[in-house]
Protein backbone atom coordinates (compact mmCIF):
# COMPACT_ATOMS: atom_id res chain seq x y z
CA UNK A 1 0.00 0.00 0.00
CA UNK A 2 1.54 3.33 -0.88
CA UNK A 3 1.93 6.30 1.65
CA UNK A 4 -0.78 8.57 -0.28
CA UNK A 5 -3.59 5.29 -0.46
CA UNK A 6 -2.88 4.71 3.23
CA UNK A 7 -3.46 8.29 4.05
CA UNK A 8 -6.91 8.02 2.83
CA UNK A 9 -8.01 4.68 4.22
CA UNK A 10 -6.77 5.64 7.95
CA UNK A 11 -9.53 9.00 7.00
CA UNK A 12 -11.93 6.81 5.51
CA UNK A 13 -11.65 3.60 5.39
CA UNK A 14 -14.12 0.64 7.01
CA UNK A 15 -14.83 0.46 9.99
CA UNK A 16 -12.77 4.25 10.73
CA UNK A 17 -15.21 7.65 11.36
CA UNK A 18 -13.97 10.07 8.23
CA UNK A 19 -11.56 12.34 9.69
CA UNK A 20 -10.96 10.71 13.40
CA UNK A 21 -7.74 8.84 12.94
CA UNK A 22 -5.18 9.89 14.30
CA UNK A 23 -1.38 10.35 12.64
CA UNK A 24 -0.06 7.55 14.59
CA UNK A 25 -3.15 5.06 12.74
CA UNK A 26 -1.83 6.33 9.26
CA UNK A 27 1.81 5.52 10.20
CA UNK A 28 0.64 2.27 11.56
CA UNK A 29 -0.76 1.67 7.75
CA UNK A 30 2.63 1.87 6.61
CA UNK A 31 4.64 -1.38 5.79
CA UNK A 32 8.42 -1.80 6.79
CA UNK A 33 9.85 -0.29 3.66
CA UNK A 34 7.66 2.72 3.71
CA UNK A 35 8.30 3.70 7.15
CA UNK A 36 12.07 3.26 6.59
CA UNK A 37 11.68 5.76 3.08
CA UNK A 38 9.42 8.16 4.78
CA UNK A 39 11.96 8.41 7.81
CA UNK A 40 14.70 8.68 4.92
CA UNK A 41 12.57 12.04 3.74
CA UNK A 42 12.11 13.45 6.81
CA UNK A 43 15.33 13.14 7.56
CA UNK A 44 16.38 15.30 4.53
CA UNK A 45 13.36 18.15 5.46
CA UNK A 46 14.81 18.20 8.98
CA UNK A 47 18.32 18.72 7.68
CA UNK A 48 17.54 22.26 6.53
CA UNK A 49 16.32 25.41 8.85
CA UNK A 50 12.91 25.20 10.26
CA UNK A 51 11.57 28.18 8.29
CA UNK A 52 12.60 26.71 5.18
CA UNK A 53 10.65 23.31 5.75
CA UNK A 54 8.25 22.48 2.93
CA UNK A 55 6.48 19.32 2.72
CA UNK A 56 6.17 17.65 -0.72
CA UNK A 57 4.82 14.42 -2.12
CA UNK A 58 3.82 11.60 0.14
CA UNK A 59 5.04 13.29 3.85
CA UNK A 60 2.67 16.83 2.17
CA UNK A 61 -0.29 13.32 1.86
CA UNK A 62 0.37 12.17 5.34
CA UNK A 63 0.52 15.58 7.18
CA UNK A 64 -2.76 16.61 5.53
CA UNK A 65 -4.84 13.53 6.44
CA UNK A 66 -3.48 13.35 9.51
CA UNK A 67 -3.61 17.49 10.52
CA UNK A 68 -7.52 17.25 9.01
CA UNK A 69 -9.27 16.86 12.16
CA UNK A 70 -7.42 19.74 13.75
CA UNK A 71 -7.95 22.19 10.65
CA UNK A 72 -11.75 21.10 10.16
CA UNK A 73 -12.55 21.81 13.78
CA UNK A 74 -10.64 25.01 13.48
CA UNK A 75 -12.33 26.44 10.19
CA UNK A 76 -15.82 25.02 10.98
CA UNK A 77 -15.64 26.70 14.80
CA UNK A 78 -14.31 30.06 13.00
CA UNK A 79 -17.46 29.93 11.09
CA UNK A 80 -20.29 28.84 13.70
CA UNK A 81 -18.87 32.07 16.14
CA UNK A 82 -18.92 34.43 13.14
CA UNK A 83 -22.55 33.02 12.17
CA UNK A 84 -24.11 33.64 15.33
CA UNK A 85 -22.01 36.97 16.45
CA UNK A 86 -23.74 37.84 12.80
CA UNK A 87 -27.07 37.05 13.81
CA UNK A 88 -26.77 38.64 17.17
CA UNK A 89 -25.24 41.91 15.45
CA UNK A 90 -28.62 42.41 13.45
CA UNK A 91 -29.62 44.57 16.65
CA UNK A 92 -26.60 46.46 16.56
CA UNK A 93 -27.21 47.47 13.18
CA UNK A 94 -31.11 48.39 14.09
CA UNK A 95 -29.45 50.64 16.89
CA UNK A 96 -27.88 52.59 14.64
CA UNK A 97 -30.01 53.39 12.02
CA UNK A 98 -33.18 51.80 12.13
CA UNK A 99 -33.59 51.40 8.54
CA UNK A 100 -30.62 49.00 7.88
CA UNK A 101 -32.65 46.04 9.81
CA UNK A 102 -34.43 44.55 6.54
CA UNK A 103 -31.01 44.48 4.77
CA UNK A 104 -29.51 43.41 8.10
CA UNK A 105 -31.76 40.28 8.60
CA UNK A 106 -31.51 39.32 4.70
CA UNK A 107 -27.56 39.37 4.93
CA UNK A 108 -26.83 38.67 8.47
CA UNK A 109 -29.30 36.68 9.56
CA UNK A 110 -29.58 34.35 6.08
CA UNK A 111 -26.78 35.21 3.85
CA UNK A 112 -24.02 34.74 6.07
CA UNK A 113 -24.79 31.58 8.42
CA UNK A 114 -26.45 30.03 4.99
CA UNK A 115 -23.09 30.47 3.51
CA UNK A 116 -21.43 29.48 6.01
CA UNK A 117 -23.49 26.48 6.81
CA UNK A 118 -22.11 25.09 3.24
CA UNK A 119 -18.98 25.75 4.19
CA UNK A 120 -19.24 23.91 7.56
CA UNK A 121 -20.23 21.13 5.96
CA UNK A 122 -17.44 21.04 3.24
CA UNK A 123 -15.32 20.77 5.79
CA UNK A 124 -17.50 18.05 7.21
CA UNK A 125 -15.08 15.41 5.43
CA UNK A 126 -11.38 15.69 3.90
CA UNK A 127 -11.61 17.35 0.15
CA UNK A 128 -9.32 17.49 -2.58
CA UNK A 129 -6.50 20.34 -1.33
CA UNK A 130 -7.99 23.31 -3.89
CA UNK A 131 -11.41 22.82 -2.28
CA UNK A 132 -10.95 23.56 1.33
CA UNK A 133 -8.12 26.47 0.03
CA UNK A 134 -11.17 28.29 -2.22
CA UNK A 135 -13.39 27.66 1.08
CA UNK A 136 -10.96 30.91 2.32
CA UNK A 137 -11.70 33.31 -0.54
CA UNK A 138 -15.38 32.38 -0.55
CA UNK A 139 -15.75 33.00 3.28
CA UNK A 140 -14.17 36.46 3.34
CA UNK A 141 -16.25 37.38 -0.03
CA UNK A 142 -19.15 36.42 1.98
CA UNK A 143 -18.58 38.64 4.79
CA UNK A 144 -17.34 42.08 2.70
CA UNK A 145 -20.22 41.74 0.44
CA UNK A 146 -22.28 41.69 3.62
CA UNK A 147 -20.29 44.61 5.28
CA UNK A 148 -20.28 46.60 1.63
CA UNK A 149 -24.37 46.17 1.23
CA UNK A 150 -24.92 47.39 4.46
CA UNK A 151 -22.26 50.52 4.00
CA UNK A 152 -24.45 51.18 0.66
CA UNK A 153 -27.80 50.49 2.32
CA UNK A 154 -26.61 53.50 5.23
CA UNK A 155 -24.83 55.93 3.19
CA UNK A 156 -22.32 58.63 4.53
CA UNK A 157 -20.08 57.75 7.74
CA UNK A 158 -21.90 54.48 8.24
CA UNK A 159 -20.71 53.18 4.35
CA UNK A 160 -16.63 53.54 5.52
CA UNK A 161 -17.52 52.06 9.26
CA UNK A 162 -19.06 48.80 7.95
CA UNK A 163 -16.12 48.44 5.47
CA UNK A 164 -13.66 49.38 7.96
CA UNK A 165 -15.25 46.29 9.86
CA UNK A 166 -15.65 43.87 7.38
CA UNK A 167 -12.21 44.44 6.74
CA UNK A 168 -11.17 43.71 10.39
CA UNK A 169 -13.58 40.78 11.07
CA UNK A 170 -12.24 38.96 7.32
CA UNK A 171 -8.61 39.47 8.52
CA UNK A 172 -8.92 37.26 11.64
CA UNK A 173 -10.28 34.25 9.14
CA UNK A 174 -6.57 34.92 7.48
CA UNK A 175 -4.79 34.20 10.78
CA UNK A 176 -7.53 31.49 11.48
CA UNK A 177 -7.65 29.65 8.56
CA UNK A 178 -4.78 27.03 8.42
CA UNK A 179 -4.13 26.55 4.49
CA UNK A 180 -1.80 26.91 2.29
CA UNK A 181 -0.41 30.26 1.75
CA UNK A 182 -1.72 30.46 -2.25
CA UNK A 183 -5.20 30.43 -0.64
CA UNK A 184 -3.92 32.08 1.70
CA UNK A 185 -2.76 35.28 -0.30
CA UNK A 186 -6.02 34.59 -2.80
CA UNK A 187 -8.23 35.67 0.26
CA UNK A 188 -6.29 38.49 1.06
CA UNK A 189 -6.94 40.08 -2.22
CA UNK A 190 -10.62 39.22 -2.07
CA UNK A 191 -10.95 41.10 0.81
CA UNK A 192 -8.34 44.04 -0.11
CA UNK A 193 -10.48 44.22 -3.85
CA UNK A 194 -13.96 44.32 -2.49
CA UNK A 195 -12.66 46.93 0.22
CA UNK A 196 -11.72 49.24 -2.70
CA UNK A 197 -14.27 48.54 -4.69
CA UNK A 198 -17.03 49.37 -2.08
CA UNK A 199 -15.14 52.27 -0.84
CA UNK A 200 -14.70 53.78 -4.54
CA UNK A 201 -18.65 53.65 -4.63
CA UNK A 202 -19.38 55.89 -1.75
CA UNK A 203 -19.94 59.24 -2.87
CA UNK A 204 -19.87 60.58 0.40
CA UNK A 205 -15.63 60.85 0.15
CA UNK A 206 -13.17 61.40 -2.33
CA UNK A 207 -11.72 58.36 -4.30
CA UNK A 208 -8.48 58.80 -2.69
CA UNK A 209 -9.57 57.79 0.56
CA UNK A 210 -10.57 54.00 -0.39
CA UNK A 211 -7.36 53.74 -2.03
CA UNK A 212 -5.08 55.07 0.71
CA UNK A 213 -6.89 52.79 2.81
CA UNK A 214 -6.84 49.92 1.04
CA UNK A 215 -2.94 50.55 0.67
CA UNK A 216 -3.26 50.59 4.66
CA UNK A 217 -5.28 47.41 4.84
CA UNK A 218 -2.93 45.81 2.51
CA UNK A 219 0.08 46.15 4.63
CA UNK A 220 -1.66 45.12 7.61
CA UNK A 221 -3.06 42.44 5.87
CA UNK A 222 0.19 41.70 3.78
CA UNK A 223 1.83 41.40 7.55
CA UNK A 224 -0.82 38.45 8.46
CA UNK A 225 0.43 36.53 5.74
CA UNK A 226 3.56 35.75 6.88
CA UNK A 227 2.36 34.83 9.80
CA UNK A 228 -0.01 32.64 9.16
CA UNK A 229 2.87 31.02 6.99
CA UNK A 230 4.55 30.41 10.33
CA UNK A 231 2.02 29.18 12.46
CA UNK A 232 1.90 26.67 9.54
CA UNK A 233 5.44 25.70 9.30
CA UNK A 234 5.35 25.23 12.91
CA UNK A 235 2.59 22.71 12.79
CA UNK A 236 4.37 21.36 9.96
CA UNK A 237 8.15 20.86 11.80
CA UNK A 238 5.94 19.70 15.04
CA UNK A 239 4.35 17.11 12.67
CA UNK A 240 7.60 15.89 11.17
CA UNK A 241 9.14 15.35 14.74
CA UNK A 242 6.51 13.46 16.32
CA UNK A 243 6.07 11.66 13.14
CA UNK A 244 9.78 11.04 13.40
CA UNK A 245 9.59 10.03 16.62
CA UNK A 246 6.38 7.49 16.56
CA UNK A 247 8.20 5.57 14.02
CA UNK A 248 11.80 5.71 15.37
CA UNK A 249 9.57 4.55 18.79
CA UNK A 250 7.67 1.52 16.78
CA UNK A 251 11.41 0.51 15.34
CA UNK A 252 12.74 0.08 18.89
CA UNK A 253 9.79 -1.38 20.22
CA UNK A 254 9.87 -4.02 17.20
CA UNK A 255 13.60 -4.99 17.97
CA UNK A 256 13.15 -5.27 21.50
CA UNK A 257 10.37 -7.65 20.56
CA UNK A 258 12.54 -9.61 18.53
CA UNK A 259 15.18 -9.70 20.95
CA UNK A 260 12.76 -10.96 23.53
CA UNK A 261 11.24 -13.85 21.39
CA UNK A 262 15.36 -14.30 20.62
CA UNK A 263 15.32 -14.52 24.06
CA UNK A 264 12.77 -16.94 24.97
CA UNK A 265 13.83 -19.20 21.70
CA UNK A 266 16.25 -22.16 21.25
CA UNK A 267 18.20 -21.45 18.19
CA UNK A 268 18.50 -24.69 16.77
CA UNK A 269 14.52 -26.35 17.20
CA UNK A 270 12.85 -22.69 17.44
CA UNK A 271 11.29 -24.42 20.03
CA UNK A 272 11.04 -22.13 23.31
CA UNK A 273 14.01 -22.40 25.91
CA UNK A 274 14.14 -23.76 28.99
CA UNK A 275 13.94 -20.04 30.51
CA UNK A 276 10.77 -19.26 28.61
CA UNK A 277 9.09 -23.08 29.91
CA UNK A 278 9.90 -21.82 33.03
CA UNK A 279 8.04 -19.06 32.96
CA UNK A 280 5.05 -20.66 31.45
CA UNK A 281 5.23 -23.38 33.96
CA UNK A 282 4.65 -20.92 36.86
CA UNK A 283 2.14 -18.72 34.90
CA UNK A 284 0.37 -21.56 34.50
CA UNK A 285 0.84 -23.26 37.59
CA UNK A 286 -0.84 -19.94 39.21
CA UNK A 287 -3.78 -20.25 36.83
CA UNK A 288 -4.54 -23.40 37.54
CA UNK A 289 -3.86 -22.66 41.16
CA UNK A 290 -6.80 -20.27 40.86
CA UNK A 291 -9.02 -22.65 40.28
CA UNK A 292 -7.73 -25.78 42.06
CA UNK A 293 -6.49 -27.58 38.83
CA UNK A 294 -3.63 -29.72 37.67
CA UNK A 295 -0.26 -29.52 36.23
CA UNK A 296 1.18 -31.93 34.22
CA UNK A 297 4.62 -32.37 32.65
CA UNK A 298 6.50 -34.47 30.14
CA UNK A 299 10.25 -34.80 30.11
CA UNK A 300 11.45 -36.55 26.87
CA UNK A 301 15.50 -38.25 26.50
CA UNK A 302 16.79 -38.31 22.94
CA UNK A 303 18.20 -42.15 23.95
CA UNK A 304 22.13 -42.40 23.08
CA UNK A 305 22.12 -39.27 21.69
CA UNK A 306 25.80 -39.18 22.64
CA UNK A 307 26.87 -42.11 20.36
CA UNK A 308 24.95 -40.53 17.35
CA UNK A 309 27.36 -37.13 17.39
CA UNK A 310 30.27 -39.48 18.08
CA UNK A 311 29.54 -41.49 15.20
CA UNK A 312 27.75 -38.91 13.09
CA UNK A 313 28.75 -35.79 13.70
CA UNK A 314 27.47 -32.63 15.45
CA UNK A 315 25.65 -31.28 12.63
CA UNK A 316 23.68 -34.73 11.68
CA UNK A 317 23.17 -34.65 15.76
CA UNK A 318 22.06 -31.32 15.24
CA UNK A 319 19.45 -31.84 12.12
CA UNK A 320 18.12 -34.88 14.54
CA UNK A 321 17.35 -33.03 17.30
CA UNK A 322 15.31 -30.79 14.66
CA UNK A 323 13.95 -33.93 13.65
CA UNK A 324 12.91 -34.83 16.92
CA UNK A 325 11.43 -31.54 18.21
CA UNK A 326 8.89 -31.54 15.06
CA UNK A 327 7.47 -34.60 16.34
CA UNK A 328 7.09 -33.40 19.65
CA UNK A 329 5.22 -30.53 18.57
CA UNK A 330 3.07 -32.39 16.23
CA UNK A 331 2.13 -34.72 18.81
CA UNK A 332 1.46 -32.83 21.61
CA UNK A 333 -2.00 -31.74 22.40
CA UNK A 334 -3.40 -27.78 22.44
CA UNK A 335 -2.82 -25.80 24.69
CA UNK A 336 0.18 -27.79 25.73
CA UNK A 337 3.82 -26.56 25.51
CA UNK A 338 6.82 -28.03 23.89
CA UNK A 339 10.45 -26.84 24.83
CA UNK A 340 13.83 -27.47 24.42
CA UNK A 341 15.07 -28.22 28.06
CA UNK A 342 18.89 -28.74 27.23
CA UNK A 343 20.73 -30.73 25.34
CA UNK A 344 19.18 -33.88 23.85
CA UNK A 345 16.23 -32.95 25.95
CA UNK A 346 13.12 -31.44 26.06
CA UNK A 347 9.93 -31.14 28.35
CA UNK A 348 6.28 -30.46 27.68
CA UNK A 349 3.79 -28.79 29.91
CA UNK A 350 -0.06 -29.80 29.79
CA UNK A 351 -2.16 -27.61 31.75
CA UNK A 352 -5.47 -28.98 33.70
CA UNK A 353 -4.04 -32.72 32.79
CA UNK A 354 -4.88 -36.00 34.38
CA UNK A 355 -3.03 -39.27 34.74
CA UNK A 356 -4.64 -40.87 31.19
CA UNK A 357 -4.65 -37.67 29.16
CA UNK A 358 -1.19 -37.19 30.04
CA UNK A 359 -0.09 -40.91 29.51
CA UNK A 360 -1.73 -40.88 26.36
CA UNK A 361 0.12 -37.63 25.43
CA UNK A 362 3.66 -39.35 26.12
CA UNK A 363 3.00 -42.35 24.34
CA UNK A 364 2.30 -40.45 21.27
CA UNK A 365 5.69 -38.36 21.61
CA UNK A 366 6.84 -41.72 22.07
CA UNK A 367 5.29 -43.31 19.19
CA UNK A 368 5.99 -40.21 16.95
CA UNK A 369 9.41 -39.94 17.24
CA UNK A 370 10.04 -43.83 16.58
CA UNK A 371 7.78 -43.59 13.23
CA UNK A 372 10.23 -41.30 12.18
CA UNK A 373 12.62 -44.49 11.53
CA UNK A 374 15.62 -41.67 11.96
CA UNK A 375 18.50 -44.40 11.47
CA UNK A 376 20.79 -44.30 15.06
CA UNK A 377 24.54 -44.81 13.49
CA UNK A 378 25.69 -45.15 16.96
CA UNK A 379 24.03 -48.52 17.48
CA UNK A 380 23.90 -51.63 15.94
CA UNK A 381 22.37 -51.39 11.93
CA UNK A 382 19.18 -51.40 12.13
CA UNK A 383 18.21 -49.37 14.86
CA UNK A 384 16.81 -45.92 14.88
CA UNK A 385 16.55 -42.86 17.17
CA UNK A 386 14.16 -43.62 20.36
CA UNK A 387 13.33 -41.26 23.51
CA UNK A 388 12.98 -42.17 27.02
CA UNK A 389 9.94 -40.43 28.41
CA UNK A 390 8.65 -39.41 32.10
CA UNK A 391 5.95 -37.79 33.06
CA UNK A 392 4.52 -36.15 36.43
CA UNK A 393 1.32 -34.53 37.49
CA UNK A 394 -0.14 -32.72 40.33
CA UNK A 395 -2.08 -30.59 42.52
CA UNK A 396 -1.53 -27.23 41.37
CA UNK A 397 -0.97 -24.80 44.88
CA UNK A 398 -0.31 -21.57 45.65
CA UNK A 399 3.21 -22.47 47.35
CA UNK A 400 6.30 -21.50 45.53
CA UNK A 401 8.06 -25.28 45.92
CA UNK A 402 5.26 -26.88 43.15
CA UNK A 403 6.70 -26.28 39.92
CA UNK A 404 9.96 -27.39 41.14
CA UNK A 405 8.85 -30.39 42.94
CA UNK A 406 7.13 -31.41 39.96
CA UNK A 407 10.19 -31.05 37.30
CA UNK A 408 11.95 -33.38 39.44
CA UNK A 409 9.23 -35.87 40.02
CA UNK A 410 9.18 -36.46 36.15
CA UNK A 411 12.89 -36.11 35.87
CA UNK A 412 13.53 -39.14 38.68
CA UNK A 413 10.43 -40.64 36.14
CA UNK A 414 12.60 -40.25 33.47
CA UNK A 415 15.60 -41.70 34.76
CA UNK A 416 13.62 -45.09 35.54
CA UNK A 417 12.49 -45.22 31.88
CA UNK A 418 15.62 -45.02 30.80
CA UNK A 419 17.65 -47.61 33.66
CA UNK A 420 14.38 -49.46 31.96
CA UNK A 421 15.52 -49.96 29.18
CA UNK A 422 14.73 -46.89 27.25
CA UNK A 423 12.41 -46.38 24.30
CA UNK A 424 9.32 -46.41 26.74
CA UNK A 425 7.53 -44.16 29.34
CA UNK A 426 7.00 -43.90 33.42
CA UNK A 427 4.41 -42.23 34.79
CA UNK A 428 5.61 -40.94 38.68
CA UNK A 429 3.27 -42.63 41.03
CA UNK A 430 0.94 -40.30 42.87
CA UNK A 431 2.65 -37.56 45.29
CA UNK A 432 0.92 -35.81 48.67
CA UNK A 433 0.08 -32.19 48.03
CA UNK A 434 2.41 -31.46 51.24
CA UNK A 435 5.14 -32.74 48.67
CA UNK A 436 4.36 -29.08 46.65
CA UNK A 437 4.43 -27.20 49.60
CA UNK A 438 7.21 -24.57 50.62
CA UNK A 439 9.37 -26.12 53.57
CA UNK A 440 7.69 -29.54 53.83
CA UNK A 441 8.94 -32.91 52.59
CA UNK A 442 11.61 -31.16 50.46
CA UNK A 443 12.97 -34.19 48.83
CA UNK A 444 12.34 -34.92 45.81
Amino acid sequence: MGAGAAARGAIGGPGVKSGAASRYAIIDCLDASERESLLAEIDRVLAGRVRDIRLTGRLRAIYRAASWQHRSRTIRFWLLWVSVFSIVTCSLDYIMEPALLPVSLVTRAVMIPGCYAALAWIWSRPRAAWVEGVTLPITVATMMLVAGMLGTAGAGAIHERYLLAGAFATSTAVVVFPIDRTWTIAGSAVILALFLAFGLINPAVEAKVPIIATIFFGFVIGCLIPARQAMNTVLEHAFVLSTRNRIQADALTAANARLAVLADTDGLTGLPNRRAFEVRLAQNWAAQAARAGTVGAILIDVDHFKRFNDSAGHAAGDRCLVAVARAIEAAIPEPSLAARYGGEEFVVLVPAANPSTLAAAAERIRAAVAGLAHPHPGLAEGRCVTVSVGTAIAPALFETRGPEALLQRTDAALYEAKALGRDRVVAAPAAPPTLYRAGRNRAA
